[in-house]
């Protein structure tokens, strides 16, 4: 009930609403997200489930980035974040006229900030990092979660995945090298997917043998393929998605380009450092709408309009 009437705050006819709601809730046709369980109608209602976010390079964006999650979590939403942006270990700082140390660092103190919090003190807060197969540091990012080595340079509570383009897979198909870059010098790879993508890192490869670029490396793209999956194997991480699909099949090519997927990877969205992409979710129970044997079409029509009203 309290659930229902959360739900039809804003609508004009809340006793009506409320009532259509708690019929479909208390039957178990139809489950919200658990923050939408835990929040709908308290003081402070935040029931949306996913937030995407992505990391620009700059150290104060970094922190806002920080920042932004540590809220988040606090209010139980699932984060993805997009790290690709980070440059590499040893890249140049101008500003300071020394070297960067990298990503692995900062996903430290994002995997700290997420893990220190609990949502609404009830379960612990909830995050991945997102990081592109060209990047850099991807031979230290697949490292994360193992239980040997530097613990400094690990992340025992925050997922990490894998966002890879479908030219690495080809290069893995026909068994040739594969470039890493630091994104600094190869700021546009991130926003480029499809065909567009693979003549860019092309480019940016003559580039590399050309010595115009101050950090890459060549390696076989067949052993990071075998890499990736044996950490996978070992720690359950990197999640593997995919970055072409996820864009070319999009509906809001129009809104921007798509950096990563979220907490749970069935959700991908645009985002942009003045854009968090956020996704409203509820469950469906099919059980309920088999009846000996035959589907209950009416029902689940019925069910479904008043679902989607409640998200």
């Amino acid at each position: 009930m309290r659930i229902a009437m959360g739900l039809s705050l804003n609508e004009s006819n809340k006793q009506e609403k409320a009532k259509e709601f708690y019929d479909v809730l208390s039957q178990f046709f139809y489950l919200p997200s658990t923050p939408t369980l835990f929040h709908s109608g308290y003081k402070i209602a935040q029931l949306s489930s996913c937030y995407l976010n992505i990391s620009n390079d700059s150290l104060e964006h970094i922190f806002k980035v920080f920042s932004d999650n540590a809220q988040l979590a606090k209010w139980s939403g699932g984060i993805g974040t997009s790290w690709t942006r980070i440059r590499g270990l040893g890249a140049e700082i101008k500003g300071i006229h020394s070297t960067g140390q990298g990503l692995i660092p900062y996903l430290k103190i994002a995997d700290d900030t997420i893990s220190s919090i609990t949502k609404v003190g009830i379960r612990r807060g909830g995050g991945v990092a997102y990081l592109e197969i060209w990047h850099y540091d991807f031979e230290d990012f697949i490292d994360l979660r193992k239980n040997t080595g530097d613990h400094r340079r690990r992340t025992h509570d925050m997922n990490t995945a894998a966002w890879i383009p479908d030219l690495f897979i080809k290069r893995v198909l026909e068994d040739k090298p594969w470039t890493l870059f630091s994104s600094d010098e190869t700021p546009d790879l991130h926003d480029l997917y499809g065909k567009a993508f693979e003549e860019k890192y092309c480019y940016y490869e003559q580039c590399a043998q050309e010595g115009k670029l101050k950090l890459h490396k060549k390696i076989d793209a067949r052993e990071l393929w075998k890499k990736t999956l044996m950490r996978l194997f070992e720690t359950g991480h990197p999640w593997i998605t995919f970055k072409d699909p996820c864009n070319i099949r999009s509906a809001q090519q129009h809104c921007g380009v798509i950096h990563s997927s979220n907490l749970c990877t069935e959700i991908t969205l645009n985002t942009s450092e003045k854009e968090t992409a956020v996704c409203n979710i509820g469950s469906i129970n099919i059980s309920k709408f088999v009846i000996d044997k035959k589907w209950d079409f009416e029902r689940l029509k019925t069910v479904i309009v008043k679902a989607v009203r409640m998200l």
